[in-house]
């Protein structure tokens, strides 16, 4: 039993190098502007690009993960990273294989974060971790997660910055560490049988349907509630780390690598350590934890237009700090969220969609970064909050609708009260 209650870490391993690659890029985008002279707009693109490869790969992912089984697919996602940091290598090659790198870090991350995500969340329960409490799996997938993407750009960046072959050494980093997890990944269990077409009366051939008054109500609860917190979760971190050393007007020449290293260490660190207290706020009646997530986000929205206005880098950095909290919170917050509301055979379809409405917020610097050539940063911060304050009055209106717990004990009372089939 002691040894069962381990697996969930190497697969929670994967989740982390998987953030990881998909972030390290993030802590070079001042190398490949001053150094290689790319232009602002071709860096933030980069940036975003990889949404193309992560869109598919997290709604087919996660599906395929339902049907199929979560191990495979979560090894894939590790060799897909592996190549995106091979690609991204050739940098000096010009922008070519940075679109490429870009592209399979985003299927890579799509796939690993659909697939592994219910894999540790089903690793996290009885028979391999007997011990483990409700909500575990939610828990250690978000905290890796985040993990890996903190790590990720924090540690390209001190390359970056002190060690030789900046463009080479993050990305082999990276590699060196997804092979030994690849060796611990094939040990690990598969929790999900492969789901074959079921045969009805008529003999056609039918796929598994989610079932269940609960289930099909806990996936209204997805789209009234998770799905309009979701693209907080990491619009709150691309604003963090890749919006304010642009805006924040003080924040120029070489002083803006080191400003943004330390952008990005305070939004992912504070993105890590907050997650404790998302979990205690935690709770199954109404959507705390997202309430709050949103509207620390919110706050730190607030204090970029102050930043700003005060021509303050400090304040910038507050900023950071308070956009890295939201982002925890929304994290751990989501995924307790979806893991009570998704059934068993919907759990991976509706990781990829929670993902997916995350990750959309990834686009956030590539879309800032468009606008502004014509229109000013204050004007695009306050269209911003205003989406914010949006969000946050749909979470709360909806905030104590299509709870799952309550919809299970109403079906496990009609079920006690129908009569057994002859």
């Amino acid at each position: 039993m002691a040894q069962q209650a381990k697996y969930w870490f190497p697969a929670a391993l994967s989740l982390l190098l998987v953030g990881w690659g998909a972030n390290q890029y993030v802590a070079l985008l001042v190398h490949y502007r001053q150094d290689h002279g790319f232009s602002e707009v071709l860096v933030t693109s980069l940036l975003g690009i990889y949404v193309l490869g992560l869109v598919p790969a997290l709604l087919l992912g996660g599906r395929a993960s339902d049907l199929r089984g979560r191990k495979r697919l979560t090894m894939i996602a590790v060799l897909i990273s592996i190549a995106a940091s091979l690609a991204l290598m050739l940098s000096h090659l010009g922008p070519l294989p940075l679109f490429a790198g870009r592209l399979l870090a985003g299927t890579a991350t799509g796939l690993g974060m659909a697939a592994a995500t219910s894999w540790v969340k089903e690793l996290s329960q009885a028979p391999w971790d007997p011990n483990s409490t409700a909500g575990s799996g939610a828990r250690r997938a978000s905290l890796l997660t985040s993990t890996g993407f903190c790590l990720g750009p924090v540690a390209g960046g001190m390359l970056v910055a002190w060690a030789p072959m900046p463009d080479v050494l993050p990305y082999a980093t990276h590699i060196l560490l997804c092979l030994p997890v690849l060796i611990l990944l094939r040990k690990l269990p598969e929790t999900r049988q492969r789901q074959l077409p079921q045969a009805t009366a008529l003999g056609t051939q039918t796929r598994p349907v989610p079932g269940g008054a609960a289930q099909q109500r806990g996936g209204k609860r997805f789209w009234a509630v998770i799905a309009p917190a979701a693209p907080w979760v990491f619009a709150a971190a691309t604003m963090g780390f890749v919006v304010i050393p642009e805006m924040v007007p003080a924040m120029g020449g070489a002083a803006r690598h080191t400003y943004t290293t330390v952008a990005v260490a305070l939004t992912m660190g504070c993105g890590v350590l907050i997650q404790p207290l998302g979990r205690r706020v935690d709770t199954v009646n109404s959507a705390r934890t997202l309430l709050l997530g949103v509207a620390v986000v919110l706050g730190g929205m607030l204090a970029i237009i102050g930043a700003i206005l005060l021509n303050s880098p400090a304040l910038g950095l507050g900023a950071s700090v308070l956009l890295g909290c939201g982002n925890g919170l929304l994290m751990v917050g989501g995924l307790l969220e979806l893991q009570r509301a998704a059934g068993p055979d919907e759990l991976g379809l509706l990781t990829g969609f929670f993902y997916t409405f995350a990750y959309a917020g990834f686009l956030a610097p590539t879309v800032i970064a468009l606008v502004a050539q014509w229109v000013s940063s204050l004007w695009i911060m306050g269209a911003v909050v205003l989406l914010c304050l949006l969000s946050l009055a749909v979470v709360a209106v909806n905030s104590r609708k299509h709870l799952p717990h309550a919809l299970e004990r109403i079906d496990s009372g009609a079920a006690l009260a129908a009569p057994e089939n002859a």
